[in-house]
Parts: C-alpha cells; sequence; structure tokens
C-alpha cells in the first residue's frame, strides 16, 4: 500500500479495512485517552497520514476539537479538512497537539527523525501510535484479525508488523530526533507498550523554545 499507483478503489478499500482494525484493536479510544490525559487544553489536533479522515471524524464528535489532516493522498470528504502533502516536508498547520497512527513503521528511520523535528515546529506534543515488531503480533493478527479483513490489508498488516520498530528502537529515533532540536534538552518521550505487544504509543512533548 506505500505505491503512489494505487487505484482509488482500491485505496478506498484498504481504508474500510484499516478503520475495521483501528475499531477492532482500539485505536481511537486509545489516542482519545492520551489526549485527555494532557495536562494543558487541547483545542485542535492535526493527525498525520490521515487516510478519510475516520480518527478526526471520532475526535472532533467525541472532544468537540478543531480537526486537520494531512496525507500525500487524503481521502475525498466535504466534512473535514485535509490536506495533500508530505508531513516530512511540508510545512504543517499549528496545532496543539499532533497524532500519527500505523504510519511510521512505513518510513525508515532517518525519515521518523525528520517528521519528529518537522512537527516540532508546529506542536507543542507528538503522539504516535504503531505496532511492534515481535512474533506474538504477528500471530495474533493473522489468527484474529486476517479473517475480518481483506486480502490487501491483511497481506500490508503482516509485512507492517515485520517492519516496525521495537520500543527500544523507537526511543533511539525519537532521541536522536529531539537531541537535533532547541528545545531538545528540555523535551521529553515516554512509551507505552500493551499487555499483547499489539501497539505501542510513543508520547514526545516537544521543550519549551
Amino acid at each position: 500500500m506505500d505505491s503512489p499507483d494505487i487505484p482509488e478503489a482500491l485505496l478506498h478499500e484498504f481504508h474500510q479495512d484499516l478503520n475495521r482494525i483501528h475499531s477492532l484493536l482500539g485505536t481511537y479510544t486509545t489516542i482519545e485517552r492520551f489526549l485527555r490525559a494532557d495536562s494543558l487544553p487541547v483545542r485542535s489536533v492535526l493527525d498525520i497520514g490521515c487516510g478519510a479522515g475516520d480518527l478526526l471524524r471520532y475526535l472532533q464528535r467525541r472532544m468537540g476539537i478543531h480537526v486537520v489532516g494531512v496525507d500525500p493522498k487524503p481521502g475525498r470528504t466535504s466534512d473535514l479538512s485535509l490536506v495533500a502533502g508530505d508531513a516530512i516536508t511540508s510545512d504543517l498547520p499549528r496545532v496543539d497537539v499532533a497524532v500519527c497512527t500505523m504510519l511510521c513503521h512505513h518510513l525508515t528511520p532517518d525519515e521518523n527523525i525528520a517528521l519528529i523535528r518537522n512537527v516540532g515546529r508546529s506542536a507543542r506534543r507528538f503522539v504516535i501510535l504503531d505496532l511492534i515488531r515481535h512474533p506474538l503480533p504477528l500471530v495474533l493478527f493473522t489468527a484474529f484479525l486476517c479473517p475480518l479483513i481483506g486480502k490487501g490489508a491483511a497481506a500490508d498488516g503482516r509485512q507492517s508488523i515485520r517492519r516496525a520498530f521495537t520500543p527500544e528502537e523507537f526511543r533511539e529515533i525519537a532521541q536522536t530526533a529531539l537531541n537535533g532540536m532547541p528545545n531538545g534538552s528540555t523535551a521529553s518521550v515516554a512509551i507505552d507498550v500493551s499487555p499483547l505487544y499489539s501497539r505501542q504509543v510513543v508520547d514526545i512533548r516537544f521543550g519549551a523554545a
């Protein structure tokens, strides 16, 4: 699904399957929980790799906040502000918090470092939810989720788990990114790992400049 030449119909089907996976894994409720635990008011959220905007609709409905999304090929919608762009290099809207779900395993370590630094120019916090490279989630995904989704999403999901980062690798990536930023010395990184290694949440709080 990383190819830029995916037909629109196939991309729509993939987004539907991905939304089903997010629902089964509790992705949206997890993001909401982390946002509500913020020590400061969260009035605006940017979703990086927003796809068709399902997470944004959820957050808008549940939290009543301003939402905006960026994606190389955003879904067509009239009810959300979705921008076509590369979040690694493009100027991003200024928001309180940026979120990113199931995207970073598609990027190289250097691309993730550049992404974190770019987000730090427009947000005070970056909440990343992603997979973990570990045998247990691969077995569970294959046994319980693959039968519920299309073949394309199933193959992509298994490949994604195999190429994902371990929490230790992700912490090193985030710390390297912060070390190269002017406010890096006052920034922090916390990683929350689910009991079955189904996901990790990398919570980056950018320090004051």
